[in-house]
Parts: structure tokens; C-alpha cells; sequence
């Protein structure tokens, strides 16, 4: 008994240490970007124009907040807890700044003190540096962004409903994530769907140790229960919605609304790219599939085909489709002004390794990761714009708990396979670093006149008022 309290003290001293060192990868370039005064780039611009804004105006209308017409397309929770924070007496901008920094390096320090309970504390900080150095979580970081706060939710969701053995409390505990993660950022909703599959995999594995009759019915009983769990949820979704009149503010929803077919495709060409840096760790599960069950690899790779021949993935500012890797794309060929060959070569390639992956956990994880990335991916297809912004970071957190969830985890590596997410986490940081040396942005930055509403009280005043 007391080798396994040791044993688990050791563990939570290596978590906690792992997400310590995880969360300095964080903290050191978006300090410097804080400390410096840098406000290059289109997170600084959408942090000045839009969301500091808007937590200004909530932190003067505290405690009766006026949540209408936002100036964000995204539910109010981060804005709402940064409001609080300036009410403490840290209004200033750097102060803010200073509390975004916080929720960054709590989002990544978790992340790799989840994985190096699996694969220990040397690669998962090495798995975690590719997150770390994304522009999109440097960005949200630096600036006062919400994605963050929501991308922190929805892993702790996933790695709640991914313990073993499942457990109620846990999956409960999950269902009231969920809630402050829908306020965070509504189309967040999708979760809903791993707290389900979760639920049903308890219910189940229930079944299986319980030897009274009605099996079936107590299933049911059980799956309804953690159904019902997640309605507060949709509650609070649909009380913004009744709120909005849609699903964004009056000021986003001729903008937003629609969907983008190519986000599936596109999705696992960013899936292609970015598993580069954990190829090491997929090459084992890949041969196995290979050898075992190649028939599914195959299937896998025909549906990305067809994904990505039938939308039109070319670049295409007006129909959603720039910026990120999406300019990468624009240098390939096209087929039939159509199809960007690179889109038909990527997406395959990203549906073989994610199938591999996928194949080679424990059915309960395996049911978890594909629900979520189906639910994902089906809410970002009913996004009009398809952004790396909008997916990155999750797959970033994905890959990596895929690689740890491995039935033969990857406690130890060569060098040369450590190599792989240090290139990867390389390339990132080198965008990263590129992106926020464009022109400065004014510190009164006001949003696009499209997102003013008449008498708008974000407006500024007249000269002379």
C-alpha cells in the first residue's frame, strides 16, 4: 500500500512539474511580447478593436452587463471573467494581458501534465512545444483572446470522459465544464457529444460487472441520465440564441452565418502537417494497420478523396476560404479551377494517419476521439469561415494524447525521434515570430464599420463631445 502512495505521489510531482515547465513555454514569449509593448499582428488587432473593448465597457456596467450586442462573436464568459479582473483593480491593458497570459499557461501546463502521467516528463513537454509555439496560442496568450479559456475546456472535458475506468462523478463533472465552456465560446456545443459516447461506455461497462436482469433498460436509464446532464448546456445556448436572434450577435450574423464544405478536408491536410512532428509515434500503430487492417486505411483515405474533390478547396477570400495554411495551398496546383492538388494528396495522407491512431487505442478511447473529431469538425463545417485559428490548437492538443494513448505507450525515444516535435514546435514558432512583425496597431483601433450598430455604444464619441 505504501509503495502505491509513493507511487502516486511521485506521479503528481512529475505532472506538476511537467505543467509548471509546459506553462514557462508560454509564459516566456508572450512576458516579452507583454512587457515590450509589442501590438503587431491580427491578434493584437482583434484584442484592441473588439475584445479589450468590450471587457472595458463590461467592467464599467459592472454588475448589470449589457450583453445584447456584444463586441465579440463569441459568448461573453472570458469577457465577463476578465470584466471581474479589471473590477479587482487590474484594469490596465498590461493587466489584462498579464490575466490572458494566465489562462494560456494553465491550458498548455495541463495538457503536459496530462501526458507525462503517460509517456513521462521529458516527452510530454517535447509533445507540448508544438502548442506552445502555435501563433494561435502565443496570440491568445499575449492578447486578451478568448480561445485559450475555450480550447483549456474542452480538454479537460476530453480527459475527463477518457478515465479509466469511467466513473459518474467524473463524467458530471465533465457536463458542468461543458457549461462554462459554452459560455465561453458557443459553437463549443459539439463536447456535448463526448460527455454522450462517454456516458454510454459507462453505462456498458456497468452492464458488464452487474449481474441483475433488465441489463438493456438500465443502459438506457443511465445514457438519458448523462444526456440530461449536458442540458444545462444547451440551456445556456439557447438562452443567448433567444437573446441574439441567432446563434452570434446582431452585429456578426450577416457575416457568419453559412457553412464551408471544405473544412473536413482541409482539416486533415492541417491533421497531415502537423503530425510530421509525432511521425515516430504514429509509425508503429500505422504498421500495425497496416499489416492488420489495411482495409480500413484504404476505406479511410477514398472518403478524404471525395472530401476533398467535391467542395472546392481553392483559396478564396470571399467564400472563406485564407489564411494559414490556406496560402500554402494557393501555390499548388489546381484541378478544373476546382481542386487544389495539394488538397487531394494531404487529405488522404491526414485520414490514414488519423485512422492509425484511432485503431490503435482501447475501444472506450477510441469511441471518445472519433465522436469528438466528428462532432468537431461537423460544427466548424457549419462555420462560414474555414480558419487554421479555428482548428490548430485542438488538433495540436489531439495528436499528442493520441501518440500517449497508444496501447504501447512511448515512455522512452532516441534522439533523432526527438527531433521530430523540436522541428515541428521550430516551424511554428518561426510563423509565429513572422506574423507579429507586421505593422503596428494603434491602441484605438475600432473594429470594421460593417460591426458598428446604429447608435452603437462602442462608437466613439464626436470631436468636441
Amino acid at each position: 500500500m505504501s509503495d502505491r502512495v509513493s507511487s502516486d505521489r511521485s506521479a503528481w510531482r512529475t505532472s506538476l512539474f511537467a505543467g509548471v515547465l509546459a506553462a514557462l513555454f508560454v509564459a516566456v514569449p508572450a512576458g516579452f511580447l507583454i512587457a515590450t509593448g509589442n501590438n503587431n499582428g491580427r491578434a493584437a488587432y482583434d484584442a484592441t478593436a473588439y475584445h479589450a473593448r468590450f471587457i472595458r465597457a463590461l467592467a464599467e456596467q459592472f454588475p448589470n452587463f449589457d450583453l445584447s450586442n456584444p463586441l465579440t462573436a463569441t459568448t461573453p464568459g472570458y469577457h465577463l471573467l476578465l470584466a471581474c479582473v479589471a473590477r479587482l483593480g487590474a484594469s490596465s491593458i498590461e493587466s489584462l494581458r498579464l490575466a490572458s497570459m494566465a489562462i494560456g499557461c494553465i491550458f498548455v501546463g495541463s495538457i503536459a501534465a496530462w501526458l507525462s502521467r503517460r509517456v513521462g516528463l521529458r516527452i510530454a513537454l517535447l509533445f507540448v512545444l508544438p502548442l506552445a509555439g502555435s501563433i494561435y496560442v502565443v496570440g491568445a496568450a499575449a492578447w486578451t483572446l478568448p480561445d485559450n479559456l475555450a480550447w483549456a475546456l474542452v480538454s479537460w472535458v476530453l480527459f475527463l470522459c477518457l478515465r479509466e475506468p469511467a466513473r459518474a462523478r467524473e463524467l458530471l463533472l465533465a457536463s458542468l465544464l461543458l457549461v462554462a465552456l459554452v459560455t465561453v465560446r458557443q459553437i463549443h456545443i459539439w463536447a456535448a457529444a463526448i460527455v454522450w459516447v462517454s456516458g454510454l461506455s459507462f453505462a456498458l461497462e456497468s452492464r458488464g460487472r452487474s449481474e441483475t436482469v433488465g441489463g438493456g433498460l438500465s443502459v438506457l436509464a443511465k445514457m438519458l441520465g448523462f444526456v440530461l446532464a449536458t442540458v444545462p448546456a444547451f440551456a445556456v445556448l439557447v438562452l443567448f440564441v433567444r437573446h441574439w436572434g441567432g446563434l452570434t450577435p446582431p452585429r456578426f450574423q450577416g457575416e457568419l452565418q453559412g457553412v464551408n464544405l471544405a473544412t473536413p478536408a482541409f482539416m486533415l491536410l492541417e491533421f497531415s502537417l502537423l503530425a510530421l512532428g509525432f511521425l515516430p509515434w504514429i509509425a508503429p500503430p500505422l504498421r500495425t494497420a497496416w499489416r492488420e487492417r489495411r482495409w480500413i486505411l484504404v476505406t479511410g483515405a477514398l472518403g478524404a478523396i471525395v472530401l476533398a474533390a467535391i467542395p472546392a478547396t481553392t483559396l478564396d477570400i470571399a467564400a472563406g476560404r485564407f489564411s494559414g495554411f490556406w496560402s500554402l495551398i494557393a501555390k499548388a496546383p489546381v484541378i478544373a479551377g476546382h481542386t487544389s492538388l495539394l488538397m487531394i494528396v494531404a487529405a488522404p495522407i491526414g485520414a490514414v494517419l488519423l485512422t492509425a491512431l484511432l485503431l490503435g487505442l482501447a475501444p472506450r478511447s477510441r469511441a471518445v476521439f472519433g465522436v469528438a473529431l466528428l462532432a468537431f469538425a461537423a460544427a466548424l463545417t457549419a462555420t462560414f469561415y474555414c480558419w487554421q485559428r479555428y482548428h490548430e490548437p485542438l488538433l495540436l492538443v489531439v495528436l499528442p494524447m493520441l501518440c500517449a494513448l497508444q496501447r504501447e505507450r512511448p515512455t522512452r525515444a532516441s534522439w533523432w525521434q526527438l527531433l521530430f516535435p523540436l522541428i515541428l514546435a521550430g516551424i511554428l514558432a518561426a510563423i509565429t515570430v513572422g506574423g507579429l512583425r507586421s505593422d503596428p496597431v494603434a491602441p484605438d483601433a475600432l473594429p470594421a464599420p460593417s460591426h458598428f450598430a446604429p447608435g452603437d455604444s462602442f462608437l466613439p464619441a464626436p470631436a468636441g463631445q
